[in-house]
């Protein structure tokens, strides 16, 4: 049942795609579905409401100017649209040399934590949230998109442009390394 009915959606994007790409007016639907959560995972990145909002609207400018390119390969637009979102959040800190901390609800520490095997007390918690702070734009992305955002590895590999088992590889080295950050503390 579950299968069935992301076929369907996926089948009734595809036609919004396709009207998109025969007449750029016609985006405004893929707009209006995708623009909260685009903008959300902007905005938990830059904590800056008028700074997500410009960096949502550029993304959403980006994808119309380039639906025409968009080649539908069995994924969600969004995969397509994280991905020119994650790509224009790291232009605006890399222009504005500002870092990007993790803003993190307690209920996917806890998750974190469980995948990752460790106790869940909370000085545990504080020093995780101090290695995710510390770790690479790279890597916190990925562990933000896995357990933050609570996509598939399928998503994340459509996003960063990579096969669905580098993605897992890549997630779980990074919990590695958050491990061995932790232990060594």
């Amino acid at each position: 049942m579950q299968g069935s009915k992301q076929s369907r959606e996926l089948t009734i994007e595809q036609k919004l795609i396709v009207a998109a790409q025969n007449n750029p007016a016609r985006f405004a639907p893929l707009y209006d579905k995708y623009h909260r959560q685009i903008f959300l995972f902007i905005f938990k990145k830059v904590k800056n409401e008028d700074i997500a909002g410009d960096i949502t609207s550029t993304v959403f400018l980006k994808a119309l100017l380039n639906i025409k390119k968009f080649k539908f390969q069995g994924f969600p637009l969004s995969s397509w649209l994280y991905r020119i979102a994650s790509n224009e959040t790291n232009m605006y800190f890399r222009k504005s040399k500002k870092t990007n901390e993790v803003e993190i609800m307690e209920s996917d520490v806890i998750d974190l934590m469980t995948e990752m095997k460790e106790g869940i007390d909370e000085d545990r918690q504080e020093m995780l949230i101090e290695a995710l702070n510390n770790l690479p734009l790279e890597h916190t992305e990925l562990i933000e998109l896995r357990y933050f955002e609570k996509m598939s590895f399928k998503s994340i590999g459509e996003i960063k442009a990579i096969s669905e088992g580098n993605a897992k590889i890549r997630v779980y080295r990074v919990i590695e390394k958050l491990k061995t950050i932790l232990n060594a503390n």
